[in-house]
């Protein structure tokens, strides 16, 4: 964990913590592949972060 932390610029306990929330989505949802995973963490933070913009069909 050490390792990985250091290569996302993470402590040790917030990449477990980061390991621990894919583990449980990929246990709630086994029939969603990994980096569909990644990418909905990916957009629930650009979302929180305001950097969504309104998207207007038709």
């Amino acid at each position: 964990a050490t390792i990985m932390a250091k290569a996302f610029s993470r402590t040790a306990p917030k990449q477990i913590e980061h390991w621990a929330k894919i583990g449980e989505m990929m246990e709630d949802n086994p029939e969603l592949s990994y980096e569909f995973v990644k990418q909905a963490i990916i957009a629930k933070a650009e979302k929180e972060a305001g950097k969504l913009e309104s998207y207007n069909f038709g």
